[in-house]
């Protein structure tokens, strides 16, 4: 099966503190699994699944497919972002046969591993906000999307009303009640 990103490494290093110099072998798993577990959970799989199929042809680009194409470059930033909070354990720490280590360089501090999760923090914060808008933007255009069923937007709604990347739980859909 043949794997297609839905953004690019050029993309994530232009609007986020990726280095230009961040190994691809670093940054595309992290790119594939922030499309593959993230984006797969806020679009679902056929919608993922007819996103990629695009790319993948150069559909994408015909007029035809212009619905599409708004919400491939809605997920941009939600991509680039959570691809950095993936990024940022997978480039700090290397897991070998003698367990987990990190390099060093005379002429390069590392950072600690809360000031890791700090950057990780902001990463997903703004992630979680682009993952609103583009749930609340589906919502109001699901007529777009034959892809998405009534029990894709019913978990999109339920999620905009107890949704959050925390390690609380918030009460789920079932948490708020209507009178």
């Amino acid at each position: 099966m043949k794997e297609t990103l839905l953004t690019s490494e050029t993309f994530i290093k232009s609007v986020t503190s990726i280095s230009e110099n961040m190994a691809g072998r670093y940054l595309r798993p992290s790119m594939l699994e922030a499309q593959e577990t993230g984006l797969r959970g806020i679009l679902g799989d056929s919608l993922t699944d007819k996103l990629k199929s695009l790319v993948s042809d150069g559909g994408i680009n015909d007029e035809k497919n212009a619905a599409y194409k708004r919400l491939l470059d809605r997920a941009q930033y939600y991509l680039a972002y959570s691809s950095v909070v993936e990024c940022a354990a997978k480039s700090s720490y290397k897991v070998g046969n003698f367990g987990v280590g990190k390099s060093s360089d005379e002429n390069l501090q590392l950072a600690g591993q809360d000031e890791i999760a700090k950057l990780a923090y902001y990463y997903q914060s703004k992630a979680d906000g682009c993952c609103l808008q583009i749930q609340e933007w589906l919502l109001d255009n699901r007529a777009d999307y034959p892809e998405l069923d009534e029990r894709a937007c019913s978990r999109m709604s339920s999620n905009l009303r107890s949704a959050a990347t925390c390690g609380i739980w918030l009460g789920g859909p079932r948490g708020r009640r209507l009178p």
